[in-house]
Order: structure tokens, then sequence, then C-alpha cells
């Protein structure tokens, strides 16, 4: 089973101790990046699967750091007088009284009729 934690320091050491459950992604790279990475692979006697899952641990680990803390902003209380009319809705009026949600309903009804 590879290592799902594996950072470019462990390939660097080449400590591998097995191999860990995959799932096959088929994702879009372009091609400088491959190529990049083809270079990075070689450099270090990995796979170019390993180097991927080491990059992507690290980036995550940096985004995790950053976003430490971090909250949504607090969402925009709309007044009782610009809200749509249709009861339970609390989204702004945007014409006849109604949400942009609510009005083209209304006018996709109007149309079927």
């Amino acid at each position: 089973m590879r290592n799902p934690n594996l950072r470019l320091d462990d390939l660097v050491a080449r400590g591998k101790k097995g191999r860990e459950e995959t799932k096959l992604m088929n994702v879009k790279v372009p091609a400088n990046v491959l190529t990049r990475i083809d270079k990075v692979a070689a450099s270090l006697g990995a796979t170019k699967t390993e180097v991927v899952i080491a990059i992507l641990n690290e980036g995550l680990e940096t985004a995790e750091d950053e976003l430490k803390g971090w909250k949504p902003p607090p969402k925009a209380v709309i007044p009782q007088a610009r809200r749509c009319v249709v009861k339970g809705c609390d989204r702004e009026r945007v014409a006849k009284g109604l949400c942009a949600t609510h009005y083209q309903a209304q006018r996709r009804a109007q149309q079927a009729a």
C-alpha cells in the first residue's frame, strides 16, 4: 500500500514502505507541467504518480494552513421591504415583487399555458 501522506522530502529520502489504495482519476495536465513532473520524477528516482501525490499533499497542507480560522463573510440581511413576496423566500426582489427564481418560474408557467 502506498503512503497517502507522501511528501517530496519522502521521495528524496526514498523510504518506500509499500503500496497504498489508489483511485483512478482522469485529469488533464498541461504539457509543460507534465514535462516538469517527468523531470522531477526522473531526478528523484520516483514515479510520476508519487511526485503528483507528494505535490498535492504539500499544496493541500499549505492551503489548510492558510485557511485556518477563515470564516465566510456574513450573509447580507435584506430588509423586509426588498424581499420576495413568496412566503418563506428571503431573496431580494428583482421584478414584480419576486426574486429572480420565482419571477422566472412565473414566466415559464405563463408561457406553458
